[in-house]
């Protein structure tokens, strides 16, 4: 067992399972909520728009997966050499491939890539690539699902150095619907909830939700127009709404 996993407290200790590391592994999945909380016992991320990407490392060998199984390292192989010089060891690690519009994360921007699959190619693209990384899997010799979330990210954030494309994807506690708000007010797509004390599980799961970002705008009915053609009881609803002075 390496430092840091020894590390961990003694009751954290017990949940490790040591065992061979699997070729393959089914992502956790968000689901979508209407919910909207702050709970202390949470953690609060920002969803991010792009490509779902598992990376399994054994040794030098490096393969990057997509939810569906797809490997994908001749399209983006720069983070190919990102895992492969990372300290000497094991691991499996989760995360989102993004591509950048300005400061917002574009799929349709990351869908240039998303096509390529010349490796040389790929490395010549304009499109730059990042993975955000929020949960860690496996490490040297033991699988760490069983931890709960607070522990496997604290492990996450020690385990790989994070330089070039690799990014370690911030949460914040507690303040779900403060968080909340300020990312849909910045243009982004939501935020991704999830329980502090999870597990990490091969399936959909309500310990971790989506609260997406949805426009909205509040408008004053001021009456209806009379019905025409085959239409019966009235034909449009007129609606207004306030406009801010400069």
């Amino acid at each position: 067992m390496n430092k840091l996993l020894k590390s961990l407290p003694e009751d954290a200790r017990k949940k490790l399972k040591k065992k061979k590391q699997p070729s393959w592994t089914a992502p956790m999945l968000a689901t979508l909520t209407d919910e909207r909380f702050s709970d202390p016992d949470w953690i609060f991320e920002r969803k991010l728009d792009g490509e779902r990407v598992l990376v399994f490392r054994q040794g030098n060998r490096v393969r990057l997966l997509s939810r569906n199984r797809k490997l994908l390292n001749n399209t983006y192989p720069e983070l190919v050499d990102a895992y492969r010089n990372q300290p000497d060891g094991s691991f499996i690690v989760d995360g989102e491939v993004v591509a950048f519009q300005g400061r917002i994360t574009s799929f349709s921007r990351l869908q240039g890539r998303m096509k390529l699959t010349d490796p040389e190619e790929a490395r010549k693209s304009r499109i730059a690539i990042y993975h955000y990384l929020f949960d860690l899997l496996f490490l040297d010799g033991y699988a760490i699902t069983q931890l709960p979330l607070r522990h496997r990210k604290m492990l996450l954030r020690k385990a790989l150095k994070f330089h070039g494309p690799l990014r370690f994807s911030a949460h914040r506690s507690g303040k779900g619907e403060k968080f909340y708000k300020k990312a849909c007010k910045a243009g982004l797509e939501g935020v991704i909830a999830k329980n502090a004390d999870s597990e990490y599980v091969h399936s959909r799961s309500r310990d971790w939700l989506k609260f997406k970002c949805v426009n909205e705008q509040e408008v004053v009915i001021g009456g209806y127009t009379d019905p025409k053609g085959s239409r019966v009881g009235f034909g449009a609803m007129l609606v207004g709404y306030i406009v801010a002075a400069n």
